[in-house]
């Protein structure tokens, strides 16, 4: 966890995503004034709930640092993973506490997501955070690379930051680690299209998407990778835009 410095505060106002941010806490959150402060200060109590507005209804969500403060505005305020309402296939890598599942979950009724985390504290938050929609979501507990197989996943005390081979970091798991191509294709075998594929694994995003056949990425609509710094090259027969850390391919 990191604390925001006065120009990081300051660097906010002149980015065109904070103000989506700010109109979308003060749509979509509870009590969205005290979120809005949480969120540009990094401050607050945890664990914590808070309640949004989507368009099932309202929902309820388990805050347990203000990491997760930062995802939930990521997800719901900023728009990182903007998902239409028309959605019906929507696969996940890096899950984590399931705050992305929830915004992909809530955009209808209908919708099928297939979720990737390795993290058992990560896999138990999720699971309640995602109470009630447990039969329009499959979780598989692994991490996503390029080879099938068992690796060492480093994280940190919080759950958010962490990947494959992070060596560095204080936590040393052994995860199952399963192919992207292979687990796409068997969401493909099950779905005729996949309308968003989402990938946050912490460094591998750029070597998975890159690995990706293209007889698979023929049948994906979008992608959203997080990535650290601008996303290398282009994919055949998307449209490429850099949303912040957010690399975006369409159709």
């Amino acid at each position: 966890m990191y604390q925001r410095t006065k120009k990081g505060i300051f660097s906010a106002f002149f980015k065109k995503q904070f103000y989506i941010a700010f109109i979308n806490i003060f749509r979509y959150f509870d009590s969205s004034l005290e979120i809005f402060l949480e969120y540009l200060f990094r401050s607050g109590s945890y664990p914590r709930e808070i309640f949004l507005k989507t368009p099932i209804g309202k929902q309820k969500m388990t805050l347990y640092c203000s990491d997760d403060m930062i995802t939930a505005v990521e997800c719901f305020g900023k728009l990182d993973y903007r998902a239409g309402r028309n959605i019906s296939c929507v696969v996940d890598f890096g899950s984590n506490i399931g705050i992305s599942a929830l915004y992909f979950l809530t955009r209808n009724s209908q919708g099928k997501v297939y979720l990737y985390e390795p993290l058992p504290k990560n896999i138990e938050r999720l699971k309640g955070n995602l109470h009630g929609f447990e039969n329009r979501y499959e979780l598989d507990p692994v991490a996503v690379g390029l080879e099938n197989g068992t690796c060492s996943f480093g994280c940190e005390p919080t759950g958010r930051y962490g990947g494959l081979n992070k060596s560095d970091l204080e936590n040393q798991v052994d995860v199952q680690v399963k192919n992207a191509n292979e687990i796409i294709q068997d969401i493909l075998n099950k779905n005729e299209t996949i309308n968003i594929l989402k990938i946050d694994i912490e460094g591998l995003e750029e070597d998975v998407i890159n690995n990706l056949t293209p007889e698979l990425l023929k049948k994906i609509d979008r992608i959203y990778a997080e990535t650290e710094t601008e996303f290398q090259g282009d994919l055949p027969g998307f449209k490429k835009e850099q949303y912040g850390a957010i690399a975006q391919f369409f159709r």
